[in-house]
Order: C-alpha cells, then sequence, then structure tokens
C-alpha cells in the first residue's frame, strides 16, 4: 500500500497550488510517472475537472483516470466525460448519499432531486 495515497477534504488544498506549487519548486504529494486515479461523486459541466487534470498534468503522471458515481447531462458541447461513471443524470440539482444542500439531506440513503421549494426552505 505504499504505493497508494489517497486524498481529500482538506488535502485537495495540495491540488490548488496553496501548498504544492511546481513552479516554485515545492514538491507534490505524488512522484512523477504515476498513476492517478481521481474519484468523484459527481461531475456536472466538467469544468473544475479539466483545470484539476491540467493541473496534474504538469507533474507528469504515467495515467490519469477519472471515476464519478454521476454524471450531470448537460448542453455544453465541450463537457468533460469521467473515464468511468455510474449513473447518468438530468442537468438538475441532487442530493442524499453523501450529496448535500447547504448542509442538509447529506444523511439520505438515496439520491434525489431537490425542487425550487426545497432548495428556498433551507437556502442559507
Amino acid at each position: 500500500m505504499q504505493d497508494m495515497q489517497i486524498m481529500g477534504g482538506d488535502d485537495l488544498s495540495k491540488l490548488t497550488g496553496k501548498i504544492a506549487d511546481a513552479s516554485k519548486g515545492q514538491k507534490w504529494p505524488l512522484h512523477p510517472n504515476r498513476n492517478v486515479l481521481i474519484v468523484e461523486d459527481i461531475v456536472g459541466t466538467g469544468r473544475t475537472m479539466k483545470v484539476l487534470l491540467n493541473h496534474i498534468e504538469k507533474y507528469n503522471p504515467k495515467m490519469i483516470k477519472v471515476a464519478s458515481l454521476l454524471v450531470k447531462r448537460t448542453s455544453w458541447p465541450d463537457g468533460y466525460r469521467p473515464d468511468y461513471y455510474g449513473f447518468e443524470i438530468p442537468d438538475l440539482f441532487v442530493v442524499g448519499y453523501a450529496l448535500d444542500y447547504n448542509e442538509y439531506f447529506r444523511d439520505l440513503n438515496h439520491i434525489c432531486v431537490i425542487n425550487d421549494r426545497g432548495k428556498a426552505k433551507y437556502r442559507v
């Protein structure tokens, strides 16, 4: 298991350059020529994933693959599609199964759409 590193939550700040910036000679938590697997809960337009992948490619990984539980159907012609995904869903806001809306609904044991009335009720 020495070749595996799991990152998430606060560790993701390492990906934004706040902690590791290759242009400043700072070390990336992964060594070059390694395989990288990104596991995501949901991919919408894919803009964030494209930025993340672009950033990771600077560190010369051997291979990068992305897996996501959910992928939204969007009208974006250049939308990002992960290498592996579980379910394709409509371009609606979903909650449950660890997906939240303002910290609500995260503990649901299923995934469902939150409508405008629900968003208004739980707006912060």
